[in-house]
C-alpha cells in the first residue's frame, strides 16, 4: 500500500512521461519543416529567397535546441520515463542533429557566396525531405509499441532512402571532378555534398536509435 501511495505522489509531482513523445514529435516536425524549406533553397536560384530561406532554417534550428533543451532537462524531473534515459537522451540528441546539419548547408554555401546548387543537390534535398518524414513518420508510432512492425518497416524504409542518397552524392561528386576545373567551386561543391550526406545520415542515426529502442521492447 505505502508502494502505490509513493509512486502515486511521484507521478503526480513529475512531468508526465508522455511529455516527452509531445517534444519527440515536436523535433521530427522541426526535422520535416526545415527539411522542405532546404529543398525549396537549393530549387531557387535567386540569392533573395535563400536569405529569406535561410533565416527560416536558422530559426527552426533554434526551435528545436528550445524542444531538445526541454527533453533533457525533463530527465532530471522525471521520476518515470517511458524507456532507458540513455535512449531518450540519444534520441532527443539524434533529432537535433537532422535540424543542425540542415542548417550547416546554406551556412557554407554563404561562406563561398551565394551560387547555383547542382542538379544533384537538388535531388539530395528532396530525398532528405522524404527521410525527414518517414523519421516523423517512426517517431509518432513510438508512445504504442504495438505499432513494433509498422516502425521497424519505416526504419527500414529510412534505411533504404540513405542508401539511395550515397548513390546520388556519388553521382554528382563523379560529374563535379569530371566537369568543374575551378578551385572554389570544387571546394565548394565537395563541402556541400558532405554536408547533405551528413543530414541524410543523421535521418539513419535517428532510425537506428529507435530500432534498438523497439527491439528491446518486443
Amino acid at each position: 500500500m505505502a508502494n502505490g501511495i509513493f509512486s502515486r505522489l511521484m507521478a503526480s509531482i513529475s512531468p508526465r512521461s508522455d511529455n516527452y513523445f509531445t517534444l519527440f514529435n515536436s523535433l521530427a516536425d522541426c526535422a520535416v519543416e526545415g527539411s522542405k524549406v532546404l529543398a525549396m533553397m537549393t530549387a531557387v536560384n535567386d540569392a533573395n529567397k535563400f536569405d529569406e530561406h535561410f533565416k527560416e532554417i536558422c530559426r527552426i534550428e533554434s526551435e528545436a535546441d528550445e524542444y531538445t533543451k526541454e527533453i533533457l532537462l525533463t530527465l532530471h524531473k522525471t521520476f518515470i520515463t517511458p524507456f532507458d534515459r540513455r535512449e531518450i537522451r540519444e534520441l532527443a540528441m539524434a533529432l537535433d542533429d537532422i535540424i543542425d546539419y540542415m542548417e550547416n548547408i546554406p551556412q557554407s554555401a554563404s561562406i563561398y557566396g551565394h551560387s547555383n546548387f547542382t542538379p544533384e543537390m537538388v535531388a539530395l534535398g528532396q530525398i532528405l525531405l522524404r527521410a525527414a518524414e518517414k523519421v516523423r513518420e517512426a517517431v509518432s508510432m513510438l508512445s504504442d509499441m504495438k505499432n513494433a512492425e509498422k516502425i521497424l518497416r519505416t526504419c527500414a524504409q529510412i534505411s533504404s532512402i540513405e542508401g539511395e542518397a550515397d548513390h546520388v552524392m556519388r553521382a554528382g561528386m563523379r560529374r563535379l571532378f569530371a566537369e568543374e576545373t575551378d578551385a572554389r567551386t570544387l571546394i565548394r561543391s565537395r563541402e556541400l555534398y558532405d554536408m547533405f550526406e551528413e543530414a541524410v545520415d543523421s535521418c539513419q542515426d535517428v532510425a537506428d536509435v529507435i530500432h534498438g529502442v523497439v527491439l528491446e521492447r518486443i
